[in-house]
């Protein structure tokens, strides 16, 4: 029972940590639309302008405001109830973002290549400042940068593997979130971890690192920059932290498992206090997190478009969401009623009530009458059924239609989905986050300086 308290336990909550930096990962550059690439240029540009240079360019069934009509109308009364009116005006929040300063334009993915030959063009023959919404690739620099700062610290660790088992987990963190400020808060801490390796298994060492201000504000700022790219984030890098804190724990139970079927068993003579984890050549180490921050800071930089409308405005883009926030913004669910109520209002009573939104199973009945020898009968023939037979049938419909329709996009995206407004799963140039990246530096910086300068004896600073 008292391994399994030890080890396995501990094993346990490693490797479920482990899941869940692989479960809750987020990629920062990511496709708002299945199926489709976004063009966004100003509001009010032109629209022969962008739909003949996507023409130009290649761009085929390109689905914009200009092109919509109305799916289909009864042809017994072609006229559309209130309800179906407020799909038809509904579908137009597709083509702005919430706050309508610019307006989008859906490219099949097929033209992806051709997409973007035409944003160039719109941009040199137009100045105009237009762009897509992202590409799918996986940002390799900050996780990039995170290995190479703790191959750096492992080479110069003076315990090589507790060094490495205290950094796997902030690793594994740059990847699951590989954001450029997440990846800052990855290099402070490598760098806190290889200071703190000098004290392993030294009496006192955690009553000691808890008093030392110079590993605190380390890790302290480490942790504000990971809150910094989102509140998931911060929570993660937390969980990194612990499950580094839970490989060094088993570290010292294997350690001290091994040392008590030792005849003799060594002991560290010099205490925590006594070790000079601050040294000259700690602090020259340090300039390797500051520099590949430095690093970080000028990718951040130049991978981004800081002049981009997408970087200069907060723009929220209509995108696919798991569930109803009351957007207002209709799905496929919202095209299916609209058939329903199209196509059933001619055999409505104008003297009964009906909800907008029909019942499962809900029926339309009509009254027949047949000439029998018994005389007339009459009977109910159920004409419209709200069943997944119905569902199927009017989405079917779409892809007959002859036109680049908003519903071939909600249907590229299967039933089950809402639409919101969101700023999406990308890092966007911030200034702010610019600013903290360089106070990150700075900070450390200014402790070393201070350090350097002599202005207190080693034993006061740390």
């Amino acid at each position: 029972m008292n391994y399994i308290k030890k080890f396995v336990i501990p094993a346990i909550v490693a490797v479920f940590i482990i899941i869940l930096l692989a479960v809750l990962r987020t990629v920062p550059v990511s496709k708002l639309w299945k199926g489709y690439s976004v063009l966004y240029v100003p509001n009010g540009t032109e629209p022969g302008i962008v739909l003949n240079t996507l023409q130009d360019n290649g761009c085929k069934d390109v689905i914009s405001y200009y092109n919509q009509k109305i799916p289909f109308k009864n042809t017994v009364l072609p006229v559309l109830p209130s309800s179906s009116m407020k799909y038809i005006s509904g579908r137009n929040a597709y083509f702005f973002d919430e706050s309508h300063n610019v307006m989008l334009y859906y490219i099949p993915d097929e033209y992806s290549r051709n997409a973007e030959k035409s944003v160039a063009a719109l941009i040199k023959n137009h100045s105009l400042d237009a762009g897509l919404d992202s590409k799918s690739s996986f940002p390799l620099i900050p996780p990039v940068v995170c290995v190479c700062a703790a191959l750096f610290f492992f080479i110069f660790a003076r315990h090589k593997i507790v060094f490495s088992a205290a950094s796997v987990f902030p690793v594994l963190f740059s990847f699951a979130m590989p954001f450029y400020t997440s990846a800052t808060s990855v290099c402070i801490a490598l760098y806190s971890i290889f200071l703190c390796q000098k004290l392993w298994r030294r009496k006192a060492a955690v009553k000691f690192l808890l008093n030392n201000y110079f590993v605190l504000i380390l890790f302290f700022v480490s942790v504000v920059s990971a809150f910094f790219a989102s509140f998931l984030s911060g929570l993660l890098f937390i969980l990194s932290l612990t499950g580094s804190g839970i490989l060094l724990y088993l570290i010292n139970g294997i350690c001290t498992e091994r040392e008590k079927k030792m005849r003799f068993r060594p002991v560290l003579i010099r205490p925590a206090h006594s070790v000079n984890m601050i040294s000259e050549s700690a602090v020259k180490k340090s300039f390797a997190f500051e520099a590949a921050i430095f690093l970080l800071s000028l990718f951040y930089i130049t991978s981004a478009d800081v002049f981009s409308i997408s970087n200069t405005q907060d723009l929220y883009f209509p995108v696919p969401a798991r569930y109803n926030t009351g957007s207002g913004i209709p799905a496929l669910n919202d095209y299916v009623v609209f058939s329903w109520n199209t196509l059933t209002m001619p055999y409505k009573s104008l003297n009964e009530s009906y909800s907008e939104i029909p019942e499962e199973n809900e029926c339309i009945t009509v009254q027949r009458f047949k000439n029998t020898d018994g005389g007339i009968m009459t009977s109910q023939e159920t004409v419209y059924r709200f069943d997944s037979e119905f569902k199927n049938e009017v989405i079917s419909l779409i892809d007959g239609l002859d036109y680049p329709a908003v519903e071939k996009l909600m249907k590229k995206q299967g039933n089950d989905f809402f639409v919101d407004y969101s700023a999406g799963q990308g890092e966007k140039f911030s200034r702010a986050s610019l600013i903290l990246m360089l106070l990150l530096i700075i900070i450390p910086c200014g402790l070393t300086i201070f350090y350097l300068t002599g202005r207190k004896k080693h034993g006061d600073f740390i």
